[in-house]
């Protein structure tokens, strides 16, 4: 009886002992919830920045919405052009994930407003994914309750979210913080496009990280991925339904040969039928906007600011019939 009795204890202080640190962690967490993070503002000042552009603009435009393949690889000064409207970028950065950008989406666009939108391929899959970008965002942004953030969701933010980051939370912002590098709007023009990224400004590191990035396998994963169609569709209707158009494109990429074979190869030439079976209008084929890694900055996304030209022709040619026939309501 006794060595039981004393199993029994031992057992409840175990859990007692666990319950408290799991209580401990959460209260640390909960504390620097909202708390700017250095990290996180060259998001903030990018979104801020682009928004307040696509305020500004009273008449029917073209919003550009997507991470930063779209940031780096849209001409919107040619998009203008072809298009006849004026154009806001709103691509910065596609580690946040889908409900953010399609949050920030439906603050930019207004009715009657066409929307562009060149998806990177996981945002299509991703629904309920997680990475660190995103948690380190969330953290500061975590208003968004709205952002169908599920239970599984939410209890992976609370493990996987490192000491480091919630005593970031608590330290804030230095003194006189300002963003400064290549990201942040210092860097955008006033369509919101990325600025400085010409091949000539390439450093060596940045060429290494292209060089060094993965090959991704979308292909591969995408059937173990939440799909996401479904919210891009909303996102889509909501644009329809107020006398707009949103049409959907393959972003730029940089290839690879594994692309070109295989269950890979199978994904890119599937994925335009895949968009459409779900309700999307998608124009264009993603094999013919992946280049070589000449054309690239600084990650596989990142065009340098020459090969725009070759990106904005491929998707002039697709996107210009695409929103005229929306103009004449078909």
């Amino acid at each position: 009886m006794k060595d039981g009795v004393r199993e029994t204890r031992f057992v409840l202080g175990l859990l007692l002992g666990l319950g408290s640190i799991i209580g401990l962690w959460l209260l640390l967490l909960a504390g620097q919830i909202g708390r700017p993070v250095p990290t996180t503002q060259w998001i903030e000042k990018a979104y801020a920045h682009k928004l307040a552009l696509a305020d500004g603009i009273t008449q029917p435009k073209l919003v550009v919405v997507a991470g930063s393949a779209a940031m780096f690889g849209i001409d919107s000064g040619t998009l203008e052009q072809a298009v006849g409207r004026p154009v806001a970028n709103l691509g910065v950065n596609a580690g946040v994930l889908s409900a953010y950008i399609q949050n920030y989406a439906r603050q930019a666009i207004k009715p009657g407003d066409w929307v562009l939108l060149p998806v990177e391929y996981p945002m299509y899959h991703g629904r309920y994914s997680i990475n660190f970008p995103f948690l380190d965002y969330w953290w500061e942004n975590p208003g968004f309750r709205h952002m169908d953030v599920n239970t599984v969701q939410l209890a992976q933010l609370l493990w996987l979210t490192p000491l480091s980051r919630a005593l970031s939370g608590y330290r804030g912002l230095p003194p006189g913080f300002v963003v400064s590098g290549l990201y942040g709007p210092q860097n955008l023009d006033q369509r919101g496009d990325q600025m400085h990224s010409e091949a000539a400004q390439q450093q060596v590191w940045m060429r290494a990280l292209v060089e060094q990035s993965e090959v991704e396998r979308y292909g591969a994963q995408a059937h173990r991925w939440n799909a996401n169609w479904a919210s891009w569709k909303a996102l889509a209707d909501e644009v329809t339904a107020a006398g707009g158009c949103a049409v959907f494109v393959p972003p730029p990429m940089l290839d690879r040969p594994d692309y070109h074979q295989g269950r890979e190869l199978q994904y890119y030439q599937s994925l335009p039928d895949q968009a459409r079976a779900h309700g999307l209008n998608y124009v264009g084929s993603p094999l013919q906007t992946m280049y070589p890694i000449d054309r690239f900055f600084d990650t596989n996304y990142h065009l340098n600011a020459e090969s725009r030209q070759l990106y904005m022709q491929q998707l002039v040619g697709w996107v210009k019939p695409a929103f005229a026939q929306c103009g004449r309501g078909h």
